[in-house]
């Protein structure tokens, strides 16, 4: 194990699309939770380049791996992985019985979740706070975004940046005939994101519109185009149908700023409905 390091039990409930890396040529955004419910942002992950399913993992999977505290990160939650360390372990699978063994663990620190957006950005300013669960108590609107055009400027420049780096590692390290890196893969750029505009509990809330981050939205998206991700999207955000959660995730250049980076979202059952006046306590 490397200095610094502890291996822990984490649970993975969370990844989102992919971004460029100079370094580590792209890295996901990956949340997880240790058995005790504290919530872990880790970094860097460069998932399509780990190496065979023993590092790979799924959404709500048990990994075992050596992590330390990011120190150039002040989010409390932040913490560098090794990734030469992961070993994938269970699998919490999506029927009703599971969505029950995930809620005993998603739900056991109270200490990020929240009432409402509001709160979750009150704790931020006073605590740092950069993850938070917090239920939609209306959903207003769900809708196809266009990316900005600085957007895609700032990713085709990223772009030629790694791919310009890439081919310099591996010029150098053929020379020595050392272990080439692996081949670039291919990551186009979103156009669109999935949107949602929501009111949160707070009864003075005005709204709040969040561009959803998911990787397995954004895949489809990707791969089945818009009108998929959308029509996928708007059922899940059907409250008669889903106990809806959002997982959000702000951003480390604008802290004050959150996303959707993940969803909880079991069906409702209706037995439990009757006696719950509208919700679902699994």
């Amino acid at each position: 194990m490397k200095s610094g390091y502890t291996r822990e039990q984490i649970l993975i409930w969370a990844k989102t699309y992919p971004e460029l890396s100079s370094k580590y040529l792209e890295t996901v955004c990956t949340a997880g939770m240790l058995p005790s419910g504290k919530p872990l942002r880790l970094y860097p992950i460069p998932y399509r380049y780990l190496g065979g399913e023993k590092e790979q993992f799924s959404l709500y999977q048990w990994i075992t791996a050596d992590i330390k505290r990011k120190q150039d990160d002040p989010r409390p939650e932040s913490f560098r992985i090794d990734c030469d360390s992961i070993e994938a372990g269970e699998v919490l699978h999506p029927t009703q019985d599971e969505w029950g063994k995930r809620a005993e663990l998603m739900f056991r620190d109270p200490s990020w979740q929240f009432e409402s957006v509001e709160d979750l950005k009150k704790a931020q300013k006073e605590k740092g706070t950069s993850i938070g669960v917090v239920a939609p108590r209306e959903i207003t609107k769900v809708e196809i975004a266009k990316r900005s055009e600085e957007e895609a400027k700032s990713f085709e420049q990223k772009l030629a940046d790694v791919r310009k780096t890439q081919t310099a590692k591996r010029a150098q390290i053929n020379m020595f005939e050392e272990t080439l890196p692996p081949e670039m893969k291919n990551l186009e750029f979103m156009k669109y994101r999935v949107q949602v505009s929501w009111l949160c509990p707070n009864p003075e809330c005005r709204g709040h519109r969040m561009q959803v981050l998911d990787w397995g939205l954004c895949e489809l998206q990707r791969r089945d185009g818009d009108e998929k991700a959308l029509d996928r999207m708007k059922d899940l955000c059907d409250l008669k149908k889903h106990d809806l959660k959002f997982f959000l995730g702000n951003l480390f250049m604008h802290p004050a700023s959150f996303l959707i980076v993940g969803m909880w979202y079991p069906k409702r059952r209706e037995d439990l409905l009757r006696f719950t006046g509208g919700l679902d306590v699994s």
